[in-house]
């Protein structure tokens, strides 16, 4: 499986230095590979600068229908294990911690960890697999709203992410992922078209249903691809006002609502704040049983008015530029109309 991959030379962590280390995740590009995609090394660091560290190994996986995260703790913890622990010599971290969704896993991990870290079971509901909720159940720490999780000294790295660190350490780089297809995980190389990875002959999103999204034309698997769905948003039905899509949401958000506000493709900057609240968690599109795919709307309703704010955005730059211009103008003219006066008063030898 990964003897394919080309080989980088090996790097004793033990023995390196934090910055080698660093320029190891750096030049290899891993990424976090639990969604975010934003650039590993550069998240640690940015969390250099903050330390005391936590550090938090992210193996709850909360997305249904996808196991990528449990089959990888299953078969390569010992990778794992150690790419949390070269990210703890990074960051002189003196709190570890590993939070998984498996009593299974669970187990066995305890088995391999040493004093300094710990192994949390925890369930798999739609908030528990969030960063800066885990922050708080594991460490009782609440991040500020305004504040990334790292500016506070917390690093969360999903378990993918660690295995790749470990490999690119030890001489293997970022080229494959477990990817969920269908109640299979299986590895696929990054790059490998979206649409030779399962037949087309029904929809599919990239990621899990509930969360995934509709593929691009010849999109192509990225290291954050967990899964391949099947789209069932295609036989959705009209909305009939149930309700359940508000009873699910973990943050109390009024998702009908919201769903038809997006539904009139207008944009409504005044649910800026409760668009903010929501993470993208799925859970009302798994509630809803006419299959809407309200998170879909969600995201456009987010995108409408970004853009609307965008727009008034331009709007007030181009008015200061357009009075800063007649400004500029009227000064002029004041320059040269106090010229002129000047040489109309003035004395000239002639006279």
């Amino acid at each position: 499986m990964l003897s394919e991959q080309p080989s980088l030379a090996p790097i004793d962590w033990k023995q390196a230095t934090p910055e080698d280390l660093l320029a190891r995740i750096a030049d290899v590009k891993i990424v976090g590979m639990g969604g975010a995609g934003f650039p590993t090394a550069e998240k640690i660091a940015v969390a250099r600068q903050h330390l005391p560290c936590v550090v938090i190994a992210n193996g709850m996986e909360t997305d249904p229908g996808v196991c990528s995260d449990k089959v990888l703790l299953k078969t390569h913890l010992p990778e794992v294990l150690e790419g949390m622990r070269i990210i703890v010599k990074i960051l002189e971290a003196d709190q570890c911690h590993i939070a998984v969704s498996n009593e299974q896993i669970a187990i066995s991990t305890q088995a391999h960890l040493n004093d300094t870290e710990t192994v949390r079971l925890l369930k798999p509901t739609y908030q528990n697999g969030a960063e800066r909720e885990l922050i708080t159940i594991l460490t009782g720490h609440v991040v500020k709203h305004n504040r990334l999780p790292v500016h506070e000294g917390y690093i969360v790295l999903n378990v993918h992410t660690l295995f790749a660190v470990a490999q690119a350490i030890s001489g293997t780089p970022l080229t494959k992922r477990l990817v969920s297809i269908q109640g299979e995980t299986r590895w696929i190389d990054i790059g490998t078209p979206i649409d030779t990875i399962m037949e087309r002959n029904q929809p599919i999103r990239v990621g899990c249903y509930a969360t995934g999204y509709r593929p691009k034309q010849n999109e192509k698997l990225s290291a954050t691809t967990n899964a391949i769905s099947i789209d069932r948003s295609v036989h959705a039905l009209p909305c009939i006002h149930c309700g359940w899509c508000d009873e699910a949401c973990p943050r109390n958000l009024p998702i009908e609502a919201l769903y038809l506000a997006a539904e009139r493709q207008q944009p409504n900057t005044t649910v800026r704040d409760t668009l903010d609240r929501c993470n993208d968690c799925g859970a009302c599109v798994v509630a809803c049983p006419s299959n809407i795919h309200l998170l879909d709307y969600v995201r456009l309703l987010r995108q409408s008015n970004r853009e609307e704010q965008n727009r008034k955005l331009r709007a007030i730059q181009a008015r200061v530029r357009v009075e800063a211009r007649e400004r500029r103008l009227r000064s002029q003219k004041t320059e040269v109309d106090q010229r002129r006066s000047d040489r109309m008063l003035q004395t000239h030898k002639w006279q």
